[in-house]
């Protein structure tokens, strides 16, 4: 999937049913702290990094069918996981594609940006470059592609430094889609029917159900109350304070979670990394890593307004990307555009 964003912006490789949005309030809650921001971190605090199992614990990676899991042969071997696959469960759930689509959007747990996915065939031109797109390979013909409306992935930035919201509800935007089509497409794998294929966000932007991605993963979410009370630690421990923290549910949790401190801009930057392996472990063994979550979102901001953020999807596509007030001060390491002046 190809993006297009703010100068600052990097990659690092990515209405419905009422009894369900009762289920989705209190699956997703939305947190919001206000006045008392903490200023200096405290070392003391101790966090255990409580990593996921390992990869070696994990089962081989089932047998999925052609018909409702359909994938593009392109790459080889196990496919690129995060955590554990497990086979569909039979029977299986056989639901009708509308009413997968009903059942995710009113899970979710945000209604602000992916507003609405229409179901249709792939699009001619995919069909007509079978090797371009499928890597040669013809997809059922019940296939299915999902259209999915997200508008504020879709700004156009007409300067370099686009106002600091906008360029926020972009990234979240573009998130928030990743997690919507991952899910879409292990859910319909999982009903049994018509495969997902392929989907669109808009501006050209397109992604395809891809043998090196991993089917039916399940991560080893902790428990919403454990989670809540393990960011209040580190944020005791990073100077921090939650001004917002939304555990949505595309399958399973994904965290959007923004703070506030009142530290130094580089000297917290410099601790995002760390800040991230105890938000979301992370336990790397040998060439394989086992993660928690299907995604997160992380964002500070100050009293000045967001200066740094971080995000990652690892259902239906493996992505992820960050961003900086300062283009030379970010958490990861990341490339540098051609002719790019020398950071000091």
């Amino acid at each position: 999937m190809t993006r297009t964003a703010p100068a600052a912006y990097v990659r690092l490789m990515t209405r419905c049913l009422g009894a369900l949005l009762v289920a989705a309030a209190v699956l997703a809650s939305v947190v919001a702290c206000g006045t008392q921001h903490a200023a200096q971190r405290d070392p003391s605090v101790h966090v255990a990094p409580d990593l996921p199992p390992a990869a070696a614990t994990w089962p081989p990676y089932p047998h999925f069918s052609d018909a409702s899991c359909w994938t593009r042969p392109f790459g080889g071997g196990t496919p690129l996981r995060a955590a554990p696959s497990v086979p569909v469960a039979t029977p299986p759930s056989h639901l009708a594609a509308a009413m997968i689509v009903a059942r995710l959007l009113a899970r979710f747990g945000d209604h602000r940006y992916v507003r609405s996915v229409a179901l249709g065939p792939p699009p001619p031109i995919t069909l007509q470059h079978l090797r371009g797109y499928f890597a040669g390979a013809r997809p059922p013909a019940d296939a299915l592609w999902a259209y999915v409306s997200v508008p504020a992935a879709n700004q156009v930035f007409t300067t370099e430094h686009p106002n600091p919201r906008d360029a926020e509800a972009q990234m979240i935007a573009e998130w928030e889609a990743g997690l919507v089509v991952g899910a879409l497409r292990d859910d319909f794998c999982a009903a049994g029917g018509a495969p997902l294929v392929g989907w669109s966000t808009g501006k050209g932007m397109i992604g395809l159900s891809d043998r090196t991605q991993a089917l039916e993963q399940r991560f080893p979410n902790p428990s919403t109350a454990a989670f809540r009370t393990r960011v209040q630690a580190i944020g005791r421990r990073y100077g921090f304070t939650v001004e917002e923290l939304r555990l949505l549910r595309p399958r399973q949790l994904a965290p959007l979670l923004i703070v506030h401190t009142s530290r130094d801009r580089k000297a917290f930057v410099g601790d995002v990394a760390a800040i991230m392996k105890l938000l979301d472990p992370v336990n790397n063994h040998g060439r394989q890593a086992a993660v928690t979550f299907e995604g997160f979102f992380f964002e500070a901001i100050d009293d000045k307004g967001p200066f740094v953020r971080v995000e990652n999807h690892y259902r239906g596509q493996t992505e992820g990307g960050q961003w900086s007030w300062n283009r030379c001060v970010y958490p990861y390491l990341h490339s540098e555009p051609v002719g790019a002046k020398p950071c000091p």
